[in-house]
Formats: C-alpha cells, sequence, structure tokens
C-alpha cells in the first residue's frame, strides 16, 4: 500500500514554490475569483448558510490561499467553501495567504489536495479530479497514488465511475447512489442498463449489497462457470489490483482462460505496456 503522504499537506504533492508565502494579510473578497479548475462541483446552500452565521459571529479564523491574477484581482487555490460563506455573510475583507503565480496544473493539484485532506469531494469529482491530473500533468496512475497516498488499484477504479452515463453520474454527485452503488454499476455492461438499475435503486432504495445480489448469475444445482471458486475468486481480485483493471479467470474442464477488461483505448495501451514490461 502506498505510504499516505497528505499529512505533509499540499506540499507533498507540488514542487518547492521558488519564494516562500508571504504572510497573512486582509484582502477584499469581492477582489478574489474561484478557481477555474476546483474539481469540487457542489458547495450546498444549507452548510454555507450555517458557515456563513458562524463566519458574522467570530470572523474567519483560517486563511484562505490565493495567488495573484490579472488586473490586481485573485485566484484561490483554497478555501473556496470559506470564500463562498464570506461573500454569503457580507464580509468586506477576508485572511489571505498569497502565493506565487502558479500553473494551471497546480491550480488543479492544490485545489484537489485540500478537498481529498477534508474529504469534501464526492466519488465522481474525485475521479474528475485524478482525469485532469493524468491529463494535465501527465501522471500515471501510479504516480497518482503515490502522491495522493492511495492504492493504483483505488485510482483505476476511481477513474472507471467515469465511464459510467451522465445521469447515473448526477445521482452520485448529489449523494442519490453511494460511490458502492456506482462501483458495483460500472460492471455493467450496457449503458441503457446501467441507467435503469441506478433509478431502482434510487426509487426503491436498494443498498449496494441489493444491488450486488442482483447484478450477480443465479445460482443452479451445478457452480456456473462464471461462479468462481473462493481459490480462483481471490487470484482474480489479486490479479485486478495489480493491474489495475477487472480481471476475471474462467475454469474450464481442461486449462481455461484469463479475461482482462479495459475501457478505453488508454487504458489497453497502459496494460499492454505493464505486461510486456515497458512500464
Amino acid at each position: 500500500m502506498a505510504k499516505s503522504r497528505l499529512g505533509k499537506g499540499i506540499a507533498a504533492l507540488l514542487p518547492e514554490p521558488k519564494e516562500r508565502e508571504r504572510g497573512v494579510g486582509e484582502i477584499a473578497v469581492e477582489s478574489i475569483a474561484p478557481n477555474p479548475l476546483q474539481p469540487r462541483r457542489n458547495f450546498p446552500e444549507a452548510s454555507l448558510a450555517e458557515l456563513a452565521a458562524s463566519l458574522r459571529e467570530v470572523g474567519m479564523l483560517q486563511p484562505i490561499v490565493v495567488t495573484r491574477g490579472e488586473g490586481g484581482r485573485f485566484i484561490l487555490l483554497a478555501g473556496e467553501r470559506r470564500w463562498r460563506a464570506a461573500r454569503l455573510a457580507g464580509l468586506a475583507t477576508v485572511p489571505a495567504v498569497v502565493r506565487d503565480t502558479v500553473g494551471d496544473s497546480e491550480l488543479l493539484a492544490l485545489a484537489l489536495i485540500e478537498n481529498l485532506q477534508r474529504e469534501d469531494l464526492t466519488p465522481i469529482e474525485e475521479a474528475r479530479a485524478y482525469h485532469h491530473l493524468r491529463a494535465e500533468l501527465g501522471l500515471s496512475q501510479e504516480e497518482i497514488a503515490q502522491r495522493v497516498g492511495k492504492d493504483r488499484s483505488t485510482i483505476a477504479n476511481s477513474l472507471r465511475l467515469l465511464q459510467l452515463p451522465l445521469p447515473v453520474q448526477a445521482l452520485v454527485d448529489t449523494g442519490e447512489l453511494s460511490a458502492g452503488h456506482a462501483r458495483a454499476l460500472a460492471a455493467v455492461d450496457r449503458a441503457e442498463l446501467q441507467e435503469a438499475l441506478a433509478q431502482r435503486c434510487v426509487t426503491q432504495r436498494w443498498s449496494v449489497r441489493e444491488l450486488e445480489a442482483r447484478l450477480r448469475p443465479p445460482v443452479t444445482g451445478r457452480r456456473s462457470r462464471r461462479d468462481p471458486d473462493p481459490e480462483t475468486g481471490a487470484a482474480a481480485e489479486q490479479l485486478s489490483a495489480a493491474l489495475g483493471a477487472k480481471v476475471e479467470i474462467r475454469r474450464r474442464r481442461r486449462g481455461g482462460e484469463v479475461i482482462i477488461r479495459f475501457v478505453n483505448e488508454g487504458e489497453l495501451i497502459r496494460l499492454f505496456k505493464r505486461l510486456t514490461g515497458e512500464e
């Protein structure tokens, strides 16, 4: 398991800045713009209203982090929820730490790490953030795993959620479906079936276990070829974790087959490189 680096904060992910951060100062709320690469999309109004009430009473105790933008404005690096609540509370200024100008990749990385540390991202938002880290920074799943302190298989499983139909992703974003529901639905082959099952999970309040049970093939008197024995199932799980992809082992009377599933061309190339020793 990758050693967790979240305890080291944002600096564990980003290169050392050329200059140190400046001290805390007061910055006009209206001169600050949100991070355009912020992976978090949902800021519940009720939660913001509670925080705004607290800010009116005692002020902002923890400064936000910003970088200089154009025209004397600032761009948020960390603390968007507090900034939004400060606007709602009618505060004129907020305490802030100003960092040197950073690139788009660092804007994304800073926002991602802050939210991961606070566990504020939905499963889909987290998957989108990993996707952007891979696309914008060119990081492999292994490198992302090392930098955010998670297993590579966790990163791979998270990215797989982006293959779900957008209506299903929306249900996960709003909390109507859990990450467990999403992972189970990601194993379903057809998009229309994924959407239908997702709706039934919501309307009939299926638990993750109930959904998984309905996805299993029916049990007959004889063991199904698709229902492996415990040892074979454990071996398939270990291979899945090692490769970061769904692996199925099917035994036959003589021999059998190992099936490795991939979701797109990029994942196929990654698997090819790993299996041929090029990665």
